[in-house]
């Protein structure tokens, strides 16, 4: 079985035990997709991403007929795309996978987006269902602050674990959660090998392989499924790699995307790039699930070390470091810098991120602002222009 077909049944299969978790004596999580989430696995409850099921929503072309009905209800058109998506299937019923079930519990992390927690109470009082907020400072540079921001978030995890054991009335396995970390590890650190096959001249793989791939290590981190699905997938790029394959032919520039996909231009993008010789390959985005769990160390002590260090929540220099070394390994020599008015948390120092990227690598970067998932607010004709001149661009400081 191939990494696509394998990706559809283990997906199928996901979905059908969510649904029947009740059934099976389980319990349903709604959570954000940057959270402890192997605390939930080890403790049987089926954790559920409203965000993955919103960009399903978007993907399918539904996001502006439902954003339209919760708008109606008094939600500014401003908020963030995935959650306008979700509350309108919640009042419409109207879903291309049929659904998600309904929570027993939410898990809110504050690290990716502070949209998320209010959009998660919104969910908490509509089902009547207990909600905990893993609370994540800002990881800045000082190791001091590090230290005490570090306790901070393992102390919060010891109260989430007594949450959950209030909820079920079962004592928490902490030798359990050591296996599903130990999982977890496996699985981000194929997911990263996977990623990382972009290094290749020419690239095997393009950004829009990786975000179709990264689907897994999000909802099924920490099982041995995702563990499977990735030793699949490295395999098949790897022989891609040997074989001399290149995602796009002719391969001229290497480029740096930042933030999150506009995930409705996912074809007409790349078809564009692809005509002048440009592949995105990389961004923050898709490795933030490429995390190295110590399994040596206290397990909640590797979480809180991994969840609360993306680069959603780390200072602009911290950032801009981080971006600078998939420039590095993966020999880019362009950029691309979206401003996403549906993710303020990622978009906020977009124009700053790009003065010091391009100081320090000499590079010119295109910045341009749409909505990742609202076509209303996406103009076909001036981001088509603006990419086009940019790579027109880089053909002339190529030559």
């Amino acid at each position: 079985m191939n990494s696509r077909e394998l990706s559809r049944v283990l997906t199928e299969q996901y979905l059908e035990e969510a649904r029947t978790a009740h059934q099976r004596g389980k319990y349903v999580a709604y959570t954000t997709a940057v959270s402890p989430v192997e605390i939930l696995v080890a403790h049987d409850f089926i954790p559920i991403y409203p965000e993955n099921h919103a960009v399903s929503l978007i993907t399918k072309r539904l996001c502006t007929e439902l954003s339209e009905v919760v708008e109606k209800e008094g939600y500014t058109s401003h908020l963030c795309a995935y959650a306008r998506c979700d509350l309108g299937y919640r009042e419409t019923g109207k879903s291309p996978t049929g659904g998600i079930p309904e929570p027993d519990f939410l898990l809110s992390c504050n690290a990716q987006c502070f949209t998320l927690v209010k959009w998660f109470e919104v969910l908490s009082r509509r089902y009547k269902v207990p909600m905990f907020v893993f609370d994540t400072p800002q990881w800045i540079r000082d190791g001091e602050a590090r230290k005490e921001i570090l306790n901070y978030c393992v102390m919060q995890l010891r109260e989430l674990i007594a949450s959950l054991e209030e909820i079920t009335g079962r004592k928490f396995d902490y030798d359990r959660l050591r296996e599903v970390i130990r999982l977890s590890d496996r699985a981000c650190r194929l997911y990263r090998r996977f990623l990382d096959m972009a290094a290749h001249k020419p690239s095997p793989i393009t950004i829009f392989d990786a975000l179709i791939h990264m689907a897994i290590i999000v909802y099924l981190r920490g099982t041995p499924q995702a563990v499977q699905y990735y030793e699949t997938l490295v395999g098949e790029i790897e022989q891609k790699v040997k074989r001399g394959e290149a995602a796009i032919q002719g391969e001229r520039f290497r480029l740096y995307w930042e933030n999150l996909p506009v995930w409705f231009k996912f074809k007409d993008h790349f078809n564009l790039l692809a005509s002048y010789g440009a592949v995105i390959l990389t961004s923050l985005y898709v490795h933030d699930w490429a995390h190295e769990f110590d399994v040596d160390k206290d397990p909640l002590v590797t979480l809180a070390e991994n969840y609360v260090s993306g680069f959603s929540n780390v200072t602009l220099e911290e950032r801009a470091d981080m971006a600078l070394e998939l420039f590095e390994r993966y020999k880019l020599n362009g950029m691309i810098m979206f401003i996403n008015r549906s993710c303020k948390a990622v978009s906020f120092a977009v124009h700053e991120l790009k003065e010091l990227l391009t100081e320090k690598t000499g590079l010119p970067a295109l910045v341009f602002e749409a909505d990742m998932g609202d076509p209303r607010f996406y103009s076909e004709a001036q981001v088509r222009t603006r990419i086009e001149a940019y790579l027109e661009t880089l053909q002339e400081l190529a030559q």
